[in-house]
């Protein structure tokens, strides 16, 4: 099996595994590594890939500022979240969709 390392559902394949890998081991410091991952790739994924990356990096930001606050549980709640967007988009190749607004008529 031939994998492509920069396609968006290889780089959110690691994203998730490390997330996941870093709660069993009970090791907070992932969750900033992955965070700081995400945000280095930000500017090579495509534009209809950049909604769920953003959306990722924000549960991740929210998490390391909740470990830094001391909420470990909800830190490692929000982590989970983006671990699972991460795991959509490789599994269902599921993304949010960019710029989708609904209008009520």
């Amino acid at each position: 099996m031939d994998v492509d390392l920069p396609s968006p559902r290889a780089m959110q394949a690691i994203a998730a595994a490390v997330v996941l890998l870093g709660f069993v081991a009970d090791f907070r410091a992932v969750v900033v590594v992955a965070l700081l991952a995400l945000l280095a790739t930000f500017a090579l994924v495509e534009q209809m890939h950049r909604v769920t990356w953003a959306t990722e990096v924000g549960l991740l930001v929210v998490s390391a500022i909740l470990f830094l606050a001391g909420h470990a549980g909800w830190a490692w709640l929000a982590a989970m979240i983006a671990a699972g967007v991460a795991a959509l988009a490789v599994a269902a190749d599921v993304w949010v969709a960019p710029g989708y607004v609904r209008n009520p008529k």
